[in-house]
């Protein structure tokens, strides 16, 4: 599983801390998965590697936003004999990639974030608080 926490600078604090909740809710649903965690602004920082009991390294971004690093990044480093899932959680406001990412993506958009219908490829879903 590959999971973006959007740290752009439009991502506010109590935002960010909803986020790192939902990673580690995902993390203790399903503790048989691997996880590769990245923050992401107009860059993509990481793969920190997460289990179930990992500490959740500190965010780091604060720039604009572009979706487009972080699917460059799993598409150049993951295993492609192994399945996986992106999940991104996002307010939604940046750079789309032109390409479809060959792995399914869910969006996990914040309130008040674009709305779900103009994701141009995966799922998504709102976040409530």
């Amino acid at each position: 599983m590959f999971v973006a926490v959007d740290t752009s600078g439009s991502v506010g604090e109590q935002e960010l801390k909803l986020f790192l909740s939902e990673v580690k809710g995902i993390l203790g649903a399903y503790p048989h998965l691997k996880c590769s965690l990245y923050y992401t602004d107009a860059e993509a920082y990481g793969p920190y590697s997460l289990t179930s009991d990992s500490v959740i390294p500190q965010p780091v971004g604060g720039g604009g936003t572009s979706f487009v690093p972080f699917f460059e990044k799993v598409e150049s480093t993951r295993d492609l004999d192994t399945q996986g899932v992106c999940v991104y959680l996002t307010d939604g406001y940046g750079d789309f990639p032109l390409d479809i990412p060959s792995l399914p993506v869910l969006w996990v958009v914040t309130l008040g974030g674009l709305a779900l219908e103009q994701f141009p490829f995966g799922e998504a879903v709102r976040l409530l608080n």
